[in-house]
């Protein structure tokens, strides 16, 4: 089985934006989760905002109009 990212390079990336935290066994693993659900939201709602102007491609306008609502929800 092939891992999908390197749980290295995550735990790496993750401390060096925060040295003086210690991080548990699988903090990396549902780190990965929540970022796929992000970008799938984001896309859903991308989408959706090029139903609502009859485009049948999404374009950077589209996701710009979305970030805006998909970071509302992950706002905490």
């Amino acid at each position: 089985m092939t891992r999908l990212y390197p749980r290295s390079t995550l735990r790496r990336i993750i401390l060096a934006h925060e040295p003086t935290m210690s991080l548990s066994k699988n903090v990396d693993i549902e780190l990965y989760v929540l970022y796929q659900l992000f970008l799938h939201r984001l896309i859903t709602e991308a989408s959706r905002q090029a139903q609502l102007t009859h485009d049948s491609i999404i374009q950077s306008r589209h996701v710009s109009r979305a970030l805006k609502v998909v970071l509302q929800q992950f706002k905490g």
